[in-house]
Order: C-alpha cells, then sequence, then structure tokens
C-alpha cells in the first residue's frame, strides 16, 4: 500500500485504544501483540490483545486499499493461526480505504467439499470507509480516528475537516499534532478534486505554527508541494487553476502578513502564470518575517 501502509501504521499506533472501542462494542485496548508468525510466512496488519466484560480476547485489524480476491480467504487463516498460538477467541475486521470494486472480501468465508457442503463458515466485519456516514463517525467521540473522516462518505467536505481540525485542537488531546498531521496526509491521498486538494493546503498552511513540531507534516508538506509544483508544469493543466492559486497566495497573505494584502493583489494581477504563482506561493510559505516577503513580492512585481 506504500504510503498508505506507512500511514495506517502510524495512526494506529498512537490510538490503538480508540480503534479498539470503535470496532469492537464494550472492548478495550489490553496490549500488543506480534502479527509476524514465526511458524507461517505470514504477516498481519495488527494483532492486539482486548478484554470484552473483563475476558481476554483478541482483535486483528487490516487494512486494505485494493481488491483481492483472496482476501476472505487470508483472514480466515490468520484468524485461525492466531486463535490457536494464543488460545483466545480472535475478532477480525478489514478495513478499506478507498472503494474496493471487485472482488472485495465479502463474509462470512465458506470452504466446501466439491459437493457443495461447507466444512468450514468464518465470520469477519468488513468496513467500506466510504460507505461510513461522516457523521457517524464524528458521533463516536474518538479523537483517535477522526483522521480517518477524509476517507468517509463525505468526508472530503470542508466542513467535516474543519470539524476534525476543531476537535483535534483542543487542549489535553493526546498526540494532537500528530493526529492533524495524519488527518492532512490522508485527505491528501484522498482527495480527488483538484479544487479540495488545493483547498486543503491552504488550511493546513494556516496550521503551521500548530503543527511545525510534527515531523509527519513537515514530511507531508514538503511532499505536497514538491507534487503540486510538478503537476503545476504538466502541459495542459496550467489552464483554469491559475485563479485558484491567486487566491491561495491571498489568503495566506491575509492570515499571516496582513499589511502586504494591496502589494499581494497588485503582484497577483501582474503574474499570468501557474508556475509563477506556484513559486511565490512556496517562497511566501517559508519566508521568516514580513520583510522577506515584502521583497518577495517587490521581486516578482518587476
Amino acid at each position: 500500500m506504500g504510503e498508505w501502509d506507512g500511514k495506517m501504521k502510524h495512526l494506529v499506533g498512537i490510538a490503538q485504544e480508540d480503534f479498539v472501542s470503535w470496532l469492537v462494542e464494550g472492548a478495550r485496548f489490553d496490549g500488543e501483540l506480534s502479527a509476524n508468525f514465526a511458524t507461517r510466512d505470514r504477516e498481519g496488519d495488527n494483532l492486539w490483545r482486548i478484554k470484552i466484560e473483563q475476558k481476554p480476547s483478541l482483535l486483528h485489524l487490516e487494512f486494505q486499499l485494493k481488491p483481492d480476491e483472496n482476501m476472505g480467504r487470508r483472514m480466515w487463516e490468520y484468524n485461525v493461526d492466531a486463535a490457536i498460538k494464543y488460545e483466545q477467541p480472535v475478532k477480525s475486521v478489514v478495513v478499506y480505504l478507498k472503494k474496493p470494486g471487485h472482488p472485495k472480501a465479502a463474509s462470512p468465508y465458506q470452504l466446501k467439499l466439491p459437493n457443495g457442503e461447507v466444512i468450514h463458515t468464518f465470520s469477519f466485519t468488513v468496513i467500506e470507509l466510504c460507505k461510513v456516514k461522516t457523521k457517524n463517525l464524528l458521533q463516536r467521540g474518538l479523537k483517535g480516528i477522526l483522521p480517518l473522516v477524509p476517507l468517509t462518505q463525505d468526508g472530503q467536505d470542508h466542513d467535516a475537516i474543519e470539524y476534525v481540525i476543531k476537535e483535534l485542537r483542543q487542549p489535553g488531546v493526546k498526540k494532537g499534532d500528530e493526529l492533524l498531521s495524519l488527518t492532512y496526509g490522508l485527505a491528501g491521498l484522498g482527495f480527488e478534486n483538484e479544487n479540495d486538494y488545493d483547498w486543503l493546503q491552504r488550511r493546513f498552511a494556516m496550521l503551521e505554527d500548530i503543527l511545525d513540531e510534527s515531523r509527519t507534516f513537515r514530511e507531508l508538506k514538503q511532499k505536497a508541494h514538491k507534487e503540486g509544483h510538478k503537476e503545476g508544469h504538466k502541459e495542459g493543466r496550467e489552464e483554469g487553476h491559475e485563479e485558484a492559486k491567486r487566491q491561495d497566495l491571498l489568503l495566506l497573505i491575509q492570515r499571516y502578513y496582513p499589511a502586504l494584502l494591496q502589494l499581494a493583489q497588485d503582484v497577483c494581477n501582474a503574474v499570468h502564470t501557474l508556475g509563477e504563482l506556484q513559486d511565490l506561493f512556496e517562497k511566501v510559505l517559508y519566508a521568516k518575517d514580513e520583510e522577506e516577503v515584502r521583497q518577495l513580492l517587490l521581486s516578482a512585481q518587476k
């Protein structure tokens, strides 16, 4: 899964308790187990100890991006291996981060004889985030799963992202800066509308002072701007995007350097290529102070 895999591992690593509360009614996180079985050539995403009504069980959680016709069997095999190894019942869940298409995992998985007789029936939970109602995830009150909101049914709505930002900025939120960074990263991977993606970059640029200590955010931002710059120079993509980038730049100036807004408007009227606007936006974003921004604008005006 590449980038997705890394971000999901990071997310569940800092929000295990909230994922358990979300996925298993009445359960609580009780510790992490190795997802790698030495006796079998098989490694899962996550295997956790949980307690349900004070009794021990296990939770097996997989994240899936693409269709896999063998997913049902994989879930069954892993569940059986874990149950035998640890001698505890195992709840298995597969979460599709994007619309899975076909084939996708279907529960229950059944193993049959050639004559149709069912030998094994295995039930597991399948969650397609694109079908999860955004408000339902928000109403759970679990901060650790909020970075998944952009992948839900209405999660690309700007109001939904604003709600997540508000919740994760509240005092006392555990790893709030990292959760915000992961929200940005997952939204950036999932947003398909370019205007929405531009808005996302602009909105999180305004949070830079809060997220500056987050290594995750710095890496995501650098990658996003590098890709945005590259995309902006592709032949045939400039037309229609200049105005959106002008608005990005003006909003950034208005937020951090309001005294320079008129100068910025004059510059925007004089600059007519997407590449120049993108370059100026990035330089302003990383500028150290107002005087540096003023000089950048004056140079661009010449």
